[in-house]
């Protein structure tokens, strides 16, 4: 935590004191639903379904100085599924389909070489944590990493921009108000480890700004950890792929589809897969 705050600081002062350049802001946020209901007297055995979601991707970039660059990126997800009895036609509770708070803060050194050394700060965690059947926490669990090293930028134009990041990491899993099955209690459980870890981040899209692809691949393998594991599953590589393919029609209208690739031996030892296919409401912003 004493290394969030350190990091923190010194981004907030540099901030503040140097105003060079306006701010480069955009803003992606969409919203869709999907409802299927039948009569009564409706027969084979179908039952109805609703489902919601909403997204939303904002990045604050400045040009703070010749020397010094801030990207503030902040993405946000939730959604629900409610589902129909086949025989009551009573509707269930809806349960999350999707809780996602991503933030982080990055400071560029831009050198203008071939790599620009870089500090970051990155928070992930959910909105609702139902994991636990006898408690329901807010903004849990909460994963902080802190990370310096060097970044580079693999492709920069009008329609794409491509860069990657290598540095070395620390990070903080804290669990709030976990329960130990064997005394019963709950106490928060932290976990500190660290290591290395890759990132790279792909924005293309088209002149006509109607096809957009998002990708973003990190990787992140510890060294050092503080968890007592037998198994020793901290050792392995952590991984997270994140695609997202978007096509916008009459400008606020449009269709998403997104696969996920993660690998956590933590919680399982195989890959786990997530594909999404919707469409909507989307509104884009875009101040240059």
């Amino acid at each position: 935590m004493k290394h969030v705050i350190s990091i923190t600081c010194v981004v907030f002062t540099v901030s503040s004191s140097l105003c060079a350049e306006p701010w480069k802001i955009d803003i992606n946020t969409n919203l869709t639903t999907a409802l299927n209901t039948y009569s009564d007297n409706w027969t084979g055995g179908e039952a109805g379904s609703f489902t919601w979601a909403t997204q939303f991707l904002g990045v604050a970039q400045k040009q703070l100085s010749p020397k010094f660059n801030t990207q503030t990126t902040l993405k946000l997800q939730f959604g629900q599924t409610a589902t129909q009895d086949k025989t009551t036609k009573d509707w269930s509770v809806p349960k999350k389909s999707t809780d996602l708070i991503d933030g982080e803060e990055l400071l560029r050194c831009t050198l203008g070489g071939w790599a620009d050394p870089f500090a970051s700060v990155r928070a992930i965690s959910e909105f609702v944590d139902e994991s636990d059947t006898l408690l329901t926490r807010y903004g849990n669990p909460l994963e902080l990493t802190e990370d310096i090293g060097a970044s580079h930028t693999l492709r920069k134009s009008p329609t794409v921009d491509w860069s990657s990041r290598l540095g070395g990491a620390m990070r903080q899993v804290i669990d709030r108000h976990h329960l130990d099955i064997a005394t019963g209690a709950r106490k928060n459980d932290v976990t500190n480890d660290g290591g290395v870890e890759f990132d790279m981040d792909l924005k293309a899209i088209n002149k006509q700004k109607s096809v957009t692809l998002l990708s973003s691949l990190r990787l992140y393998e510890a060294l050092a950890s503080s968890k007592e594991d037998s198994a020793g599953n901290w050792r392995y590589p952590h991984m997270k792929w994140e695609n997202t393919l978007t096509l916008t029609f009459a400008k606020y209208l449009m269709l998403d589809v997104s696969a996920y690739a993660y690998y956590d031996r933590d919680i399982n030892m195989n890959f786990r897969l997530k594909e999404t296919l919707s469409a909507g409401l989307t509104y884009i912003y875009s101040k240059k």
